[in-house]
């Protein structure tokens, strides 16, 4: 599919977020088999290009991009608006042939590139990426540096911005310096507004028409319309555009982030609390504020580390120095790509404090991926990813005396450091941002969402060994294949997943051979496959709750999709993280959030998981599941159910293999016959702690039928699925 993903400017020159997500989504368009162009400008006052056009290669990335000296802004309707670029977009659009055109930002394209894609039926999409579709400075904050709900009727407001922000230049002229006074400013605005209203011969002041503010949201809301779809990263964004009256449907898919995931080194720093800064070094970040607040904390045991370039705004810069005299802060400039996962290594917290409205930063996202805890500024767009307290601080946007307190609560406990990044994560890839994004193409009836076989390429896949496909070839085939592996010398195994050693087996399933641990995931992924509304590699998103040293997860070897596997022990996480590379392994932290987007999974399967747990642990976890779950998504959980209960009843070794007393079992009998449906009874094994009460549980039908229907339709109910011995339910999400 040949997708043109249009964004303001590029890499090299320019490699911020909205840049370094069409730069990821680009690359990983290319490795799914598409045919990506970065259609791209460079910027009026930028050295000119040769040629109008440009054809480059950026990192196996084409890049086409067009010289805007050659279209300069000579009035705010510039900036949005550009008849003459129409031409030239048809031609680029001719030259390249388009199947879909994707807008990561329209400022240097303006509306033009959506008139010309009009003109030739060009299906268009667009991910918001800031506020520009309907906000003058695309902050979505008012000339007071307070939350904007957008713009109001007579557009004063935004002309008011406008004013605020001309009034400010070192160059303004003594007109523009007295209509961006704050005391004057707000009767001006209302002025130029009314005066503005004239469309047909408009009112020009200094150069200014403030007509050109006037019309810019409707202008822009109608020719957007054009958008068949579009991606909002944040619930936030999405709600504002909505709000504003954006013209076409919307859905949420987070950003990727591709970075090492490696747990944090263990402090060694003692009392030492390192903080760092990594961005823009633009007054809307923040940085001044958090030197105001290093110093006014007075806690020696701080230090800071900023990253970010000299030259973006030499004054500030040159301000930010002279306020880290003195301080513990190094300045130690642009930070590159390759070392940005060591240097958040580094780090106790990331500081993000920005005193605009933030819309998923890709550095925060980055640090949670990293398991380094971040501290921000209580903006929406921010507060989503951030658990005040548990994975992060929030404070007051703009406050100094609020991140003051912080600094001061995380100097004074830096054992917090620790307990923090163990509760930091982020596991969304590029990869799933892709799929994300054809998945969107394919909902429009644009594209076969069927990647993982396009991937094998031409040949006819039935005709390749179930070793070579893995869980996307034939699943039966697959299954016999382990079948016949498990039997075979170590030396023969090659084509199946690796074993954990014996200790984690036996650790997690009480198994020590692996023929017996094979044959277990073997049997268990039968039993999901026979009760599953669907087969098993249709799912595009897995979430293993309890993915332990993956006794099923093993056999997903060769998925395409993403595949998400948690669980609370650190040691088995490691070896699945370092072993079975298609599973994104990630430590979760007893009775905390789980460490996943809204809306994430399409399946979840949880084996051997809540079978464990007490009530209120489930009902906690029901709710993360729901939370991180699509619509409709599916689950698929074993219990300890009536049929457990007669095997234990009948058979010692059952009896002896749940570890409990038999007069345990006719408790769980009572309960589920006459009760509540659900018994737990607390053991000593190894996750029992202060934090997570473990023992084995027992829960009937009456139970999940008066609870798990608060967030699940009940899709089937399988007793003794699996060895006959545990049930299987399966569960839509409302």
């Amino acid at each position: 599919m040949k997708i043109a993903l249009y964004v303001h400017c590029f890499f090299p020159r320019h490699f911020y977020g909205t840049e370094a997500y069409t730069f990821a989504l680009a690359k990983e368009l290319v490795g799914l088999g598409h045919e990506p162009v970065v259609v791209s400008a460079t910027l009026s006052g930028e050295p000119r290009q040769t040629k109008i056009i440009e054809d480059s290669h950026y990192e196996g990335v084409r890049v086409v991009s067009i010289d805007k000296n050659l279209f300069p802004n000579r009035s705010v309707r510039d900036t949005y608006e550009q008849p003459a670029l129409r031409h030239l977009h048809e031609r680029l659009l001719r030259m390249l042939q388009p199947d879909v055109i994707h807008i990561c930002h329209l400022i240097s394209h303006t509306t033009a590139v959506l008139d010309a894609a009009r003109r030739m039926r060009t299906p268009v999409f667009a991910t918001l990426t800031d506020f520009f579709g309907f906000c003058y400075n695309n902050r979505l904050e008012n000339a007071q540096g307070e939350l904007c709900e957008g713009p109001d009727l007579a557009r004063a407001n935004c002309i008011a911005c406008f004013l605020k922000a001309v009034g400010s230049r070192a160059d303004a002229q003594p007109i523009a310096r007295l209509g961006g006074h704050p005391a004057l400013r707000p009767s001006v605005s209302r002025g130029l507004a009314r005066l503005g209203e004239r469309e047909a011969d408009p009112f020009i002041i200094s150069s200014f028409a403030p007509n050109d503010i006037i019309v810019r949201p409707r202008i822009l809301r109608a020719a957007m319309e054009v958008y068949r779809e579009a991606i909002a990263p944040t619930l936030f964004l999405k709600r504002a555009y909505e709000s504003n009256g954006f013209p076409a449907p919307m859905r949420v898919s987070h950003f990727g982030v591709d970075i090492d995931r490696a747990l944090k080194p263990a402090r060694l720093d003692g009392d030492a609390v390192r903080l760092g800064f990594i961005g823009q070094l633009f007054p809307h970040k923040g940085a001044h504020l958090l030197l105001d607040a290093l110093r006014a904390c007075e806690r020696p045991n701080l230090s800071l580390a900023i990253w970010g370039p000299h030259d973006q705004d030499p004054a500030y810069y040159a301000g930010l120095r002279r306020q880290a005299e003195g301080l513990p802060v190094k300045f130690c400039g642009i930070l590159p790509r390759t070392e940005l996962a060591r240097a958040l290594a580094k780090l106790d917290y990331l500081v993000i404090p920005s005193t605009w409205y933030e819309n998923s930063p890709l550095i925060l996202l980055q640090a949670l991926a990293t398991h380094t805890p971040v501290i921000i500024s209580d903006v929406l767009g921010m507060t989503e990813f951030v658990d005040d307290g548990v994975n992060g601080f929030h404070f007051k946007r703009g406050d100094q005396g609020s991140l003051t307190g912080i600094l001061q609560k995380i100097a004074d406990a830096p054992e917090m450091a620790s307990r923090m990044s163990a509760a930091s994560s982020y596991e969304k890839t590029p990869t799933d941002m892709a799929r994300d994004l054809l998945a969107l193409y394919a909902a429009h009836d644009l594209i076969a969402l069927d990647p993982p076989r396009s991937m094998l390429g031409p040949s006819d896949l039935s005709l390749a060994a179930p070793i070579v496909q893995g869980v996307e070839g034939p699943l039966k085939a697959w299954l016999a294949q382990n079948d016949i592996a498990i039997g075979a010398c170590e030396m023969e195994q090659g084509g199946i997943a690796p074993f954990p050693p014996v200790a984690l087996m036996r650790e997690t399933s009480g198994l020590h051979r692996r023929e017996d641990f094979a044959r277990h995931g073997v049997d268990i992924m039968r039993a999901l496959s026979a009760i599953s509304p669907a087969p098993l590699n249709s799912f595009r998103s897995w979430l293993d709750f309890g993915v332990g040293v993956g006794r099923l997860a093993r056999l997903f070897k060769g998925y395409r999709g993403s595949y998400v596997g948690l669980d609370v022990d650190a040691r088995m996480i490691e070896w699945v993280r370092s072993n079975l590379p298609w599973v994104h392994a990630l430590r979760t932290v007893p009775r905390q959030s789980l460490p996943c987007a809204e809306a994430r999974f399409d399946a979840v399967v949880s084996v051997s998981v809540f079978t464990h747990m007490t009530e209120s642990d489930v009902q906690f976890y029901s709710g993360e599941l729901y939370r991180v779950t699509r619509p409709g998504a599916f689950l698929m959980i074993t219990l300890h159910g009536r049929r457990t209960l007669e095997r234990a009843t009948a058979d010692p070794a059952i009896l002896e293999l749940l570890g409990v007393p038999i007069e345990a079992i006719e408790r769980a009998r009572a309960a589920l016959d006459h009760g509540s449906g659900f018994l737990f009874i607390r053991q000593a094994g190894h996750l029992t702690s202060s934090e997570y009460d473990y023992g084995v549980t027992f829960v009937g039908r009456k139970w999940i039928d008066a609870v798990w229907t608060k967030w699940f339709d009940i899709v089937a109910y399988a007793e003794g699925a699996i060895h006959d011995f545990q049930d299987i339910v399966v569960m839509r999400r409302r």
